[in-house]
C-alpha cells in the first residue's frame, strides 16, 4: 500500500517530497567500520542500501587495498541514479564512484571525508606512521575509541566496530585511505554535492573545505558532533541531507 508518510521514532514524517524516500541512497562507511554503523541514520528509508567496503563486514578484501579497487567491487551493486553518501574512507570511495559517469549518480554527500590526505606534509606523515604503528601496537589500543568529545554511545560503537576487524584489515583500510588522491576528480563532479563535517573534529575541515571549494555548486555544512557524525547526530545529519536534496533534486512523481 502506498502511503505519504512514515512513522520514525513515534513521529509521523511526510515522504511526499523527500528525495531520501524517492531515490535509492547508497551509504558507504569509514575505515574499520561496517554497513551496520548506519543502522540509525537509515531507519525508515525503504530505498537505503548500506554496503560493506572490501575487507569490512562480510565483504572479501582486495589487494592491493586501494580506493579505486574498492569502487570497482562496489560499482555493480549501485543502481543508476543513486544518491551516494560516504563517511570518511567511504566518502573517498563515493567520490571515486561519482567520477564514473556510467553510473549516472544523482547526488554526492561526503560526511567527515576528504578527497586526499596527501595534500599536506602532515597528512602524508600521519598516513605513513599510522600504518607502521598499527603493526606493533596491541590490539587493545587499536580498538580504544578516540576523541574526547564523543558521546558514550559513540565510543561504544567505535570500539564494537573496530573489534570486529583483524589487524591486517585495519592496516589495509588505512593504506587505502592514505594512498588515495581524489583531487583530480573534484572539478569533474557535475552532480549536486554536499560536504558535511562535525564541528568537534577539525582534522577533516581543511580537506573537506578543499573538496567543497573545487566541486562546482557544492554546499558545505557543519553539524554538532565529531568524526562519527552519523552516530553522534543521526537525526541532524539526515535532516541536513534531506534538506539539501529537496532543493537540488526533483522528487520523482
Amino acid at each position: 500500500m502506498q502511503t505519504d508518510s512514515v512513522v520514525i521514532d513515534g513521529v509521523k514524517q511526510s515522504t511526499a517530497s523527500s528525495p531520501l524516500f524517492a531515490y535509492p541512497s547508497i551509504w558507504l562507511h569509514g575505515a574499520g567500520m561496517s554497513a551496520s554503523t548506519f543502522r540509525y541514520v537509515v531507519k525508515g528509508l525503504p530505498k537505503a542500501i548500506a554496503l560493506d567496503l572490501p575487507g569490512h563486514g562480510s565483504a572479501a578484501p582486495v589487494y592491493p587495498p586501494r580506493v579505486e579497487s574498492y569502487a570497482d567491487q562496489l560499482a555493480p551493486h549501485i543502481p543508476r541514479g543513486s544518491v551516494l553518501i560516504g563517511h570518511s574512507l567511504g566518502g573517498m570511495v563515493a567520490l571515486e564512484l561519482t567520477a564514473r559517469r556510467e553510473l549516472q549518480v544523482a547526488a554526492l554527500v561526503m560526511v567527515e571525508s576528504v578527497p586526499t590526505v596527501r595534500d599536506r606534509i602532515s597528512g602524508r606523515l600521519t598516513a605513513m606512521l599510522a600504518s607502521g604503528l598499527m603493526r606493533v601496537l596491541p590490539m587493545s589500543l587499536l580498538t580504544s575509541p578516540a576523541g574526547q568529545s564523543q558521546k558514550a554511545a559513540t565510543k561504544q560503537e567505535v570500539k564494537k566496530q573496530l573489534s570486529q576487524h583483524s589487524r591486517a584489515g585495519l592496516i589495509a583500510a588505512m593504506q587505502a585511505a592514505g594512498h588515495y588522491d581524489g583531487r583530480r576528480h573534484l572539478n569533474t563532479v557535475l552532480v549536486p554535492t554536499l560536504v558535511v563535517v562535525g564541528q568537534d573534529n577539525r582534522a577533516t575541515h581543511h580537506g573537506a573545505k578543499l573538496a567543497a571549494r573545487h566541486i562546482a555548486g557544492s554546499e558545505f555544512a557543519t553539524l554538532p558532533g565529531g568524526h562519527m557524525l552519523h552516530f553522534d547526530s543521526p537525526d541532524l545529519l539526515r535532516e541536513a541531507i534531506d534538506r539539501f536534496l529537496k532543493h537540488r533534486l526533483t522528487t520523482p512523481g
